[in-house]
């Protein structure tokens, strides 16, 4: 286990990295996408167990079901291979806005 530790030493820390090493060339293209292919992946994050227009319509609202919503990662069809929490947050953000825009209807309407 003592080579998996950082050491500390002349205030700069040093490691050791257990993985595949860029290529010497990294303007060949062929040696990139191995690279590439060897070294990203994904660490499985859950998701598309709702599909949707089967079980959630185009504003997440659970079909047949009045006044309920899925918003989590079950609703997503694909991910790319980057950060998922980003998925997350932009539906967030995007249900927040479809309600303040609501919300902002039905005031208008009142007044």
């Amino acid at each position: 286990m003592e080579r998996f530790k950082m050491v500390d030493s002349n205030e700069e820390r040093n490691f050791m990295y257990f993985g595949p090493s860029l290529p010497t060339n990294q303007s060949d293209e062929s040696a990139m996408e191995e690279f590439c292919r060897s070294s990203v992946t994904t660490i499985w994050h859950y998701h598309g167990g709702c599909n949707g227009w089967k079980v959630v319509d185009g504003d997440f609202r659970v079909m047949g079901v009045n006044s309920l919503r899925v918003v989590d990662g079950s609703t997503f069809s694909c991910l790319s291979r980057d950060q998922s929490s980003s998925h997350y947050h932009d539906v967030r953000a995007g249900m927040l806005g479809l309600r303040c825009c609501r919300k902002g209807k039905s005031k208008a309407k009142a007044e």
